[in-house]
């Protein structure tokens, strides 16, 4: 079925594709509703080295270069399901992740909580902030680092308040409507289909030809209309021999000869 057979199809089965309409708009807006919109909370730490691996006195933001190995550390550690056992079950609609600030080159950490409770996205994150600075503690002092050589984390950034998402509901809400959009013009294809090959076959029983040989299954139906059609002119025969034999009647005889 090319665009032109569709679009006619379209117009003649239109009380299908505006029940369809309305079957998509309900299925979207029903969607929508029960998709539900997720909060997203984060933070971000920066390491610092510690003060006895910086001259005296010195600024140690300007020292920060070389703990990038050591962010890539924390944040694998991070990354261990034991480590985050206690935050997953506590927040087990949460998504939580603990990566390396994409955004930047320095050793900074970048924890993400995803959750439907703005409440538990940031509950979550503080429990992290937390978190992170004790795991990276226990690495320093299960390597006896001294105490001022041991890099510390210190939070620039953390959310007050969660960023609505909206991604899950759109995309339920636009699926919901192209699938019912999809079934709608296959429903209409079909039915359009099914009607125009049904009067197709109507127009050819009634176009048969009396005289015409048929198939087996069609032979009572056809040797039917040769009988009817015989009748017909049998009658016809009739009817002229009766208007012949009229005429003859109202004949008049003709005068007899006076010798």
């Amino acid at each position: 079925m090319n665009i032109a057979d569709m679009m006619g199809a379209l117009r003649r089965r239109w009380y299908v594709l505006v029940a369809g309409l309305l079957i998509a708009v309900a299925a979207a807006y029903g969607a929508w509703t029960v998709v539900k919109v997720d909060y997203t909370r984060t933070a971000t730490q920066l390491m610092l080295p510690g003060p006895g691996t910086i001259p005296e006195d010195a600024n140690p933001f300007l020292y920060v270069g070389g703990l990038s190995q050591a962010a890539d550390v924390l944040t694998r550690k991070m990354g261990s399901p034991d480590v985050l056992a206690d935050v997953t079950e506590t927040y087990p609609d949460a998504e939580i992740t603990v990566t390396r600030d994409p955004l930047s080159s320095g050793p900074v950490l970048l924890i993400t909580a995803v959750s439907e409770s703005d409440a538990d996205a940031g509950r979550a994150v503080d429990e992290l902030v937390t978190l992170t600075d004790t795991t990276l503690r226990e690495i320093q002092s299960t390597e006896g680092i001294p105490d001022d050589e041991r890099i510390t984390l210190v939070t620039l950034t953390q959310d007050e308040k969660g960023v609505v998402g909206m991604k899950n509901r759109m995309v339920a809400a636009g699926g919901a409507a192209v699938g019912v959009g999809v079934l709608t013009l296959l429903l209409v294809a079909l039915i359009d289909g099914l009607a125009r090959s049904r009067s197709r076959r109507r127009g050819r029983r009634r176009r048969v030809p009396p005289a015409l040989v048929v198939a087996e299954d069609e032979a009572g139906t056809a040797v039917e209309g040769v009988r009817e059609d015989d009748d017909l002119d049998d009658d016809d025969e009739h009817s002229a021999d009766t208007a012949e034999d009229a005429q003859d009647d109202r004949l008049p005889e003709p005068a007899a000869r006076v010798p």
